[in-house]
């Protein structure tokens, strides 16, 4: 597991919130989150669900591992 800084574009209603927040991952979801296609948008899919309620879709912007 390592530490990570994730940026994400939250979309709500018309609306496009940036949003920035520290997170665990393994190597597999930052691998994904780091491409495109399929693995990117199935942890976009899941985030929207799970850490943003009510949000119409989630886009990763950058994801980056940090000390």
């Amino acid at each position: 597991m390592f530490k990570v800084k994730v940026r994400v574009d939250v979309h709500r209603r018309g609306f496009t919130k940036m949003e920035e927040f520290e997170t665990m991952m393994d190597s597999d979801t930052i691998s994904n989150c780091s491409s495109s296609g399929k693995g990117r948008e199935a942890v976009e899919a899941a985030w929207c669900n799970s850490m943003f309620p009510g949000a119409d879709k989630v886009r990763i912007m950058s994801c980056h591992k940090i000390d």
